[in-house]
């Protein structure tokens, strides 16, 4: 077995502890809160889960960076020019139910060698981000949760927390997906534009290549949900600070 797959049958098993123990978790939580009453034990529990969700996406993140830049093939998402193969004159598929009439292909999954410092680097980065937006999230959950039990719900912190969720998801979100895009049309440029061809005649494909073979395309995207996001953090990050105000004079009445 590989050093990948031994990755592969690590990070698996670690899903499958993290399930159970979050199924073991949340029963305990439900039979002790209906036997006791009490709605902290909900808050412990999502404490918890929020606490191991949030160590395990961190864990994720540094196993997908360094298993990408270490590892000497990279499965890698790449754009390509809108594509569908032609077949070859004769060739008759039955047995689909519905009817193709129109389709394309605009992106593919490789598995490539041999690719560039540069596309490499992006897209471990890229990968290693998409784990650690719910690790942020996680954190603050967590972090409100602390202070909920603590008996402190508006103290400083959580606000001070949601807001740099809010950066981070915001940032975060668009750098992942800018530099996923990025690395990927490198890596199309690298994997797929050639430089001469040589092939045989195939009974009514006039060009093989532009048949069978698809073209590397570049294609960065905008994404405006982080942005989203990152601003509905930053609103609870005010609620926050608001409900602070408000305790703190209720408090000053007493």
């Amino acid at each position: 077995m590989t050093g990948f797959s031994w990755i592969n049958l690590l990070a698996v098993l670690l899903v499958v502890a993290l399930i159970l123990g979050v199924i073991v978790v949340f029963a305990r939580a439900g039979a002790r809160g209906r036997r006791e009453g009490e709605p902290s034990s909900v808050v412990r529990t999502t404490l918890v889960v929020a606490a191991v969700w949030a160590g395990f996406s961190v864990i994720g993140a540094t196993i997908s960076f360094f298993v990408i830049l270490l590892q000497p093939q990279v499965s890698i998402t790449v754009p390509v020019q809108d594509y569908w193969p032609a077949l070859p004159e004769g060739t008759v598929v039955e047995g689909m139910a519905a009817t193709l009439q129109t389709g394309s292909f605009t992106s593919a999954q490789l598995l490539v060698e041999g690719l560039s410092t540069g596309a490499r680097v992006g897209w471990a980065i890229s990968q290693a981000l998409w784990w650690l937006l719910p690790a942020a999230i996680a954190g603050m959950i967590a972090v409100a949760c602390f202070q909920l039990l603590a008996g402190r719900p508006f103290a400083p912190v959580v606000a001070r927390t949601a807001m740099f969720t809010g950066v981070v998801v915001a940032v975060g979100g668009v750098a992942a997906e800018m530099l996923g895009d990025v690395a990927g049309s490198i890596a199309g440029e690298e994997a797929l534009r050639w430089s001469s061809a040589e092939y045989g005649e195939v009974a009514g494909i006039e060009d093989v290549l532009a048949a069978w073979w698809p073209s590397p395309a570049f294609d960065v995207t905008l994404p405006f949900w982080p942005i989203a996001a990152g601003l509905a953090f930053a609103a609870l990050s005010a609620i926050f600070r608001y409900g602070a105000v408000l305790q703190r004079d209720s408090e000053g009445l007493v």
